[in-house]
């Protein structure tokens, strides 16, 4: 039993626990007490209903967009360093998975266990806590977070919060720690508003793009030559420069991908200059809806006064050279666009476009012209033939950061397949006609084409060898490696990318096919599943069974 365990196996909250960041500590205390409060429940009982589990994954999906938002906002406030603010984030996304696809289950009357939910919750929540955020708390205190931020409210976080002796419903105590879950993000504002560093924090519109100033800090304000209630409610169009506002839905792919952007932006000082300075960009969630945080650089840093402008921070010579280093846009980074000059790259940049997509909707039908090269920036996408007598056949899964679209635009042909959002997906959009005008233009992005369908063409190919000359079994098993990843303390996880049914499909199984494959594989003790979530138990003896039909 761990130290943090009580004999019922109840969280004890307790200092090992605390982070000393006071907002985080609130929201890691809520979900601890919500954990609690779902073991109470299972004591006695079999599971939790079906209602009582739709309202705790609801909340668990508040929580983790709530709070990871939080985490993030942090860092970037902090200005720690990009590598470890994405793999920061990696680990959200990995949580998020879990939790979409145990909704996932409800969504399609399969009832999740609710005593793998909160045998889940409460491994993850000890790890995070212990592990994750304790060092996070540490490289925040060491990058001198603003005092105000770190400093503990006047409460005593080591005690349990308050809770009425009389009982209440499990749903009713669901929707009051959703309640103080959300109650803490005025915290997470009143940070950012009063906190030393220049910040600003801003709306999205329906195309996930900067609307309005909703807050902005002292040093923020400053630095626009303006005062806090004079730059809230100002529109981005004023802050940026029309180049800029083009570019945006690259930056915001950015921070919708990998958690943060860190890069120059051209923004309109109180002059009306056009000024470019370095910048973090994330998101968070603030009365329930996402907004994103942009955090300018700490003055300090570069020997400028506190009242300096956007001018004066540009023409730093620091800034200059660490926008130099920050890291390219999610374009730039991709193989396909390496060979570009920052000119070139920029005038792709400059007409990209944001689409968004509600789950099951059609971006274009087989036999459609579409409309340029696509990039999956979150959700996921599926390439499915149909005929009128065979029904349809998954061709490709799309995740984050794969381009489609691309062999239709180069081949100059109709499309192979139709291009279906298997969940609420957001793309990358770069009109066909830009694109090929930079085919013609730059031979390195024609060699990088080139190499992009036939890495497209070589996985049909497998693909087809696979179909032919290797079983079902073979089939199941290799798609299950290839999305395996190592956790810690040895651990190897794989989160199937979509539904059953759709894998397959991909896999050209019958569905039912597939789930006796998983279940003759978990008898076998080579795997434990559930849902979409798949713990391969021993990864040795399951690549010997696909070899030989033997376990290791």
């Amino acid at each position: 039993m761990s130290e943090n365990q009580s004999v019922s196996g109840e969280i004890c909250w307790n200092e090992s626990l605390l982070t000393g960041i006071d907002v985080i500590d609130q929201q890691h205390h809520g979900l601890v007490d919500m954990i609690n409060a779902a073991m109470r429940k299972l004591q006695g009982r079999k599971s939790l209903s079906a209602s009582e589990v739709r309202a705790l994954l609801g909340y668990l999906k508040e929580y983790a967009e709530v709070h990871f938002g939080t985490e993030e906002a942090l860092m970037a406030l902090c200005g720690l360093s990009p590598s470890y603010v994405h793999d920061h984030h990696d680990n959200h996304d990995r949580f998020l998975a879990r939790v979409d696809a145990m909704l996932e289950q409800l969504a399609g009357n399969a009832l999740p266990d609710g005593r793998r939910i909160v045998a889940f919750l409460g491994d993850w929540l000890l790890h995070h806590i212990q592990g994750e955020d304790q060092g996070l708390a540490r490289k925040l205190k060491n990058a001198q977070q603003n005092a105000a931020a770190m400093q503990r409210r006047q409460r005593d976080a080591t005690s349990p919060a308050a809770v009425s002796t009389r009982p209440i419903g499990f749903e009713r105590t669901v929707a009051r720690e959703r309640d103080a879950l959300h109650a803490s993000e005025d915290d997470v504002q009143a940070l950012i508003e009063h906190g030393a560093g220049a910040a600003l924090v801003i709306d999205l519109d329906a195309s996930l793009l900067p609307g309005r100033v909703l807050h902005a800090s002292e040093a923020a304000a400053r630095l626009f030559g303006a005062t806090p209630d004079g730059l809230s409610n100002r529109s981005c169009a004023a802050l940026f420069s029309v180049s800029q506002l083009q570019r945006l839905p690259v930056v915001m792919s950015q921070v919708l991908m990998r958690g943060s952007f860190e890069g120059v932006l051209e923004c309109v000082a109180a002059s009306g200059e056009t000024v470019t300075t370095l910048v973090r960009i994330t998101h968070l969630v603030l009365h329930g809806r996402m907004v994103i945080l942009l955090a300018f650089p700490d003055l300090s840093r570069f020997g400028l006064p506190a009242g300096a402008g956007l001018a004066r921070v540009a023409v730093a010579d620091e800034p200059s050279r660490e926008a130099e280093s920050a890291e390219g846009t999610v374009l730039a980074i991709h193989p396909m666009f390496q060979g570009l000059t920052r000119a070139e790259l920029a005038a792709l940049e400059g007409c990209a476009r944001l689409i968004r997509l509600a789950k099951d909707q059609t971006l274009y039908r087989q036999g459609d012209r579409p409309e340029g090269l696509y990039m999956v920036v979150s959700g996921k996408m599926s390439l499915t033939v149909a005929n009128e007598t065979r029904g349809e056949k998954v061709l490709e899964i799309f995740e984050p950061s794969q381009v489609f679209g691309d062999i239709e635009l180069f081949g100059r042909c109709e499309a192979i397949g139709s291009a279906v959002s298997l969940t609420p997906s957001v793309l990358l959009c770069i009109p066909a006609q830009r694109v090929g005008e930079m085919q013609a233009a730059n031979m390195a992005f024609s060699s990088a084409v080139a190499t992009q369908l036939a890495r497209r063409s070589a996985r049909f190919a497998a693909d087809i060898e696979a179909l032919t000359l290797h079983t079902a079994m073979e089939r199941i098993i290799d798609h299950l490696l290839e999305h395996a990843q190592a956790m810690d303390e040895g651990v190897v996880e794989a989160m199937l990318p979509a539904s059953k049914q759709v894998i397959a499909s991909y896999l050209n199984v019958n569905p039912s096919s597939l789930s006796r494959a998983f279940q003759q594989l978990s008898d076998l003790g080579l795997i434990a599943i559930s849902g979409r979530h798949v713990i391969i138990l021993d990864q040795s003896s399951l690549q010997s069974f696909r070899l030989t039909g033997i376990p290791a």
